[in-house]
Formats: C-alpha cells, sequence, structure tokens
C-alpha cells in the first residue's frame, strides 16, 4: 500500500469515529432527556409532548410524532391524557383532518412548573460552553444536517 493510500484510510477512520462519536453524545442527550424525566416524575413521552408544544406553540399528534421519532399512538396516548387534564386543547382548522394542538393557559403555566428545571439545565449546559461556541455547535449541527439531507433525499447508496 502507497504512502498516500495510508493518509486517505486514516482519514476516512476519523472521519467514522468522528461520526460514531457524534451520534453517540445525541443518543446521550436523548438519553438524558429521559433520565430527567423519570426523576421529575414523569414520562419521557409527556416530557416530549410538552416540550414541543411549549417550544412551537401549536402543531399536530402526526407532527410530534415524526419530528421526534416516536409511535403515534404514544403521543396519542399522552395527548389524551393531557387534554383530559386541560393542559393541552386540539384547535379547529376547516379543511384540515389532523387538529393541530396548543397548550391552554393551565397548560401553559403547568409545563413552565414541570420543565422549568429542565430549561435550566439547558442554559447552564450551554453557558458553560460559551455563548460563541453554543452558536457555533448549533450553526455546523445545522450545515451538517442540510448536508446530510441533502445527500439521503437526492438517493445516497
Amino acid at each position: 500500500m502507497a504512502w498516500y493510500d495510508l493518509g486517505l484510510l486514516r482519514c476516512i477512520m476519523d472521519f467514522r469515529r468522528q461520526m460514531n462519536d457524534l451520534c453517540a453524545y445525541i443518543f446521550r442527550q436523548d438519553e438524558l432527556y429521559d433520565i430527567w424525566a423519570k426523576h421529575s416524575g414523569m414520562k419521557p413521552s409527556t416530557v416530549t409532548v410538552l416540550y414541543m408544544l411549549d417550544q412551537f406553540s401549536e402543531m399536530t399528534q402526526g407532527g410530534i410524532a415524526q419530528m421526534c421519532l416516536l409511535p403515534k399512538q404514544t403521543i396519542h396516548t399522552v395527548v389524551q391524557e393531557l387534554e383530559q387534564a386541560g393542559y393541552l386543547e386540539k384547535v379547529s382548522v376547516s379543511g384540515r383532518k389532523e387538529k393541530p394542538l396548543r397548550l391552554t393557559e393551565s397548560g401553559k403555566r403547568y409545563t413552565a412548573d414541570k420543565l422549568g428545571g429542565l430549561y435550566r439545565a439547558e442554559e447552564r449546559a450551554a453557558a458553560a460552553m460559551g455563548t460563541e461556541q453554543f452558536a457555533m455547535m448549533v450553526e455546523m449541527t445545522r450545515k451538517f444536517t442540510d448536508s446530510f439531507e441533502k445527500e439521503i433525499r437526492n438517493g445516497a447508496e
């Protein structure tokens, strides 16, 4: 094997290691949200629905399921529980089969109370990185995700 082939092999191996690390960190972050939910006495799926509705104001059950890679039935069950508790409502929109969901006023208070500790933990973790590094991480993640999406949608093999 020529010296330049070894260099290419090292680059490929470094890239694979970096991708493995990136995926491991993403999965670890997901696990940390689950751990937080359980320590807070909540189901991770309930935290997910509340978090999404708090961040995006209105979303459909299908939208939450798709974005969070959770089964629609899981989201449906959580939505029923939160709706019965008076924390969310389905918004009637003519011509739409699936109704958007949104937090009620009591749901907003409940979410602020329940997720406040999680939000503070996120803020402290970001602050530990520094504003500039956190912004760079978000931007680099966006760029990679956009490029990866193009590859996948263009039929990457």
